[in-house]
């Protein structure tokens, strides 16, 4: 979706709660900054062995119920699909995203619901030519969650398929993914595999990486213990009357997808992963573009924290909530401390590496020295568990790839370099910008 100018701050009715939880963070933040200003090198030994410990549960999941992709048996009777996909100010891929759509193979009955979202590039007049769809418009520019609930009021299918304007379903999609809805009645959505479309960049090809990391390997390890804790924006599917029951997608909420399916959990639904099929999607070419997009994830993140505190460490959610969210959104809060603390160290050590030089360019030099030679000896035992938890990740490495159907060749070698350590730098802080920005109540942009 294109951008928006504006956007509007949630009105979540948790005061106590979000005052509750905020005070928390403070408080856990105090504590983390405390060990690290007395015992930095404790303390990163402590988070490598938790890191270690967390990723060994994911291989014990991967090992014991994700590692094979789960036999489905096909419906005796296909049900109705309406895809409906929203659209602002994209003229450059909403006809793909169509034309993908209108290659769908499906052996029962499915529709197209396009919702123009009060565009202004000359798209909608273009929609208005185009045959085998339906067309919707929003007169005003009311984001994509306002779209596809406009949509639903429409929508004659008994399953829904959310459809990002960029993004381009392989013709299985359909006929893959529905079928997971029988597995069980509580099943309210069912996700696919996410990919990026034709990486030319080398921030697109490390996002590539990425991308079968985190919705490959870790989607479908998490899926096994119904751990999903978002529906992805490029493809989703979802019952009709389950979204509706929930009242539809939060208008005020900067990740919907995440919020509806924190909401589905909560109330005692299931979210399946395909990944027999595949849905392409376009990342972000630019740094800027790369920032603003995560920005808004990582602030969603931030609020839907607040919105659903009282799923963490529940027992009631079972493993949801005593180890997937604190897990996973739980550890952007751990990035942004971490990356707040190194920048703080960066610029303490750059004072003390300069300040030398300006009475001594001699003493300076001997002192530049001397800090890089004690530096390299600094973290020896964070470096030992450092070794251990890059195997794993290199193992995870190797699992996404199998899973993408990808053989490593050597193009892929500088965007891994860089993905597993300088873009965590840039990813952290963000985190950072993310929580501050939330906490402190910044207005949003889309």
């Amino acid at each position: 979706m294109a951008e928006q100018a504006k956007f509007r701050r949630s009105t979540l009715v948790i005061p106590q709660k979000r005052q509750l939880a905020i005070l928390g963070m403070v408080v856990l933040g105090i504590i983390v900054f405390s060990f690290l200003t007395f015992s930095h090198q404790l303390t990163f030994i402590i988070f490598g062995i938790l890191s270690i410990f967390i990723s060994c549960s994911y291989l014990v999941m991967w090992h014991d119920g994700a590692k094979e992709e789960p036999y489905v048996k096909e419906p005796d009777k296909w049900p109705h699909v309406t895809i409906i996909i929203p659209s602002f100010n994209t003229k450059a891929t909403v006809f793909d995203c169509i034309n993908s759509c209108k290659e769908l193979e499906y052996q029962g009955k499915y529709d197209i619901l396009v919702v123009d979202d009060g565009s202004t590039d000359g798209s909608f007049e273009m929609l208005q030519k185009v045959g085998g769809i339906g067309l919707l418009r929003n007169k005003k520019n009311m984001g994509k969650a306002s779209a596809v609930n406009f949509a639903l009021q429409h929508a004659k299918g008994e399953i829904v398929a959310c459809i990002d304007s960029d993004s381009y379903p392989r013709k299985d999609a359909l006929r893959k993914a529905v079928k997971h809805f029988y597995e069980n009645d509580k099943i309210a959505s069912v996700v696919v595999f996410v990919c990026v479309k034709n990486p030319r960049t080398l921030l697109q090809r490390i996002q590539e990486i990425e991308y079968w990391i985190s919705f490959g390997f870790f989607f479908r390890t998490i899926a096994s213990i119904d751990g999903l804790y978002v529906t992805p924006g490029p493809t989703a599917f979802y019952r009709k009357d389950v979204l509706l029951k929930l009242g539809g997608f939060d208008t005020q909420n900067l990740t919907e997808d995440m919020e509806i399916a924190l909401r589905m959990q909560k109330h005692g639904y299931k979210i399946r992963a395909c990944h027999e099929t595949v849905v392409l999607t376009e990342v972000p070419s630019s740094l800027r573009a790369l920032y603003r997009q995560r920005l808004r994830w990582y602030r969603g993140g931030v609020m839907n924290i607040l919105k659903y505190i009282e799923l963490f460490f529940n027992p009631k959610y079972g493993d949801f909530g005593l180890f997937i969210l604190p897990t996973t959104l739980g550890s952007g809060f751990f990035a942004a401390l971490f990356m707040a603390w190194t920048l703080l160290l960066l610029s303490k050590n750059f004072y003390n590496w300069v300040a030398p030089f300006v009475y001594s360019v001699d003493g300076g030099t001997a002192a530049a020295v001397s800090s890089l030679s004690s530096g390299a000896l600094l973290f020896q035992s964070a470096w030992i568990l450092g070794v251990f938890s890059l195997a794993i990740w290199f193992y995870f490495l190797t699992k996404s790839f199998e899973i993408s159907h990808i053989t490593p060749k050597p193009r892929h070698i500088l965007p891994l370099i860089f993905l597993l350590f300088v873009y965590p730098f840039f990813i952290g802080v963000i985190f950072l910008f993310g929580y501050a920005y939330e906490l402190f109540g910044a207005k949003y942009s889309w």
